[in-house]
């Protein structure tokens, strides 16, 4: 009884120690769930009044997917993640950065739920198993490399603001480095959405 008391008790302390190093990735990844579940809310509340408009957005997204050579859907892919990963590195070198590195965060989550509610809502079941397919596995890989950004520009931009303040220097390098890392971790996933979509795009027909 001792032994597992005591195992019960280290487990809870790494636990603890686990959050208290990675408390902003917790409080943006929170920022980023409240961001996809407001975007769900918009798209129940007033689903009627953008079913049409949803419906040819996806339509057109779904049947430029299927069109699109590999390197196009490749380009489409990453663009769109490297704009929020360029945001977020900015926003570190901006003293009172870290506001905006949770609003770029909300905002991407609420795109997502958007989305993912948008489809259902015109789709129903199909819709969603669409969303589990094609754009949920970019979604998560894209959404931890991002939250894993925002928690390093968050942490720089508030040790940029310290030095500021006399806190002590600042070295950009391994935030750059890091940067440069993360920027190969979404070109990796953008290639892995590309394929995914060349390959199996069009066995997945939406049906409203």
């Amino acid at each position: 009884m001792v032994k597992r008391a005591g195992r019960g008790q280290q487990i809870q302390r790494g636990i603890r120690k686990l959050f208290y190093r990675n408390e902003i990735f917790v409080l943006l990844s929170v920022l980023f769930l409240a961001g996809i579940l407001l975007g769900a809310c918009f798209i129940r509340v007033n689903g009627e009044n953008w079913g049409t408009f949803i419906g040819q957005m996806v339509e057109g997204f779904s049947n430029g997917r299927e069109s699109q050579t590999l390197p196009a859907t490749f380009l489409q892919s990453a663009t769109g993640a490297f704009f929020f990963l360029l945001a977020l590195f900015l926003c570190g070198f901006c003293a009172v950065g870290q506001p905006l590195v949770c609003l770029i965060l909300l905002f991407r989550g609420l795109g997502y739920g958007l989305t993912a509610g948008g489809v259902y809502s015109v789709y129903g079941p199909s819709g969603m198993g669409y969303v589990a397919l094609f754009l949920m596995p970019n979604c998560v890989l894209t959404a931890l490399i991002l939250l894993r950004a925002g928690q390093s520009a968050f942490r720089f931009s508030t040790g940029l603001y310290g030095a500021m303040k006399g806190a002590g220097k600042m070295n950009a390098r391994p935030y750059c480095l890091e940067f440069a890392i993360l920027g190969a971790c979404l070109l990796g996933a953008a290639l892995v959405d590309s394929v995914f979509s060349y390959l199996f795009g069009g066995s997945f027909p939406l049906v409203g």
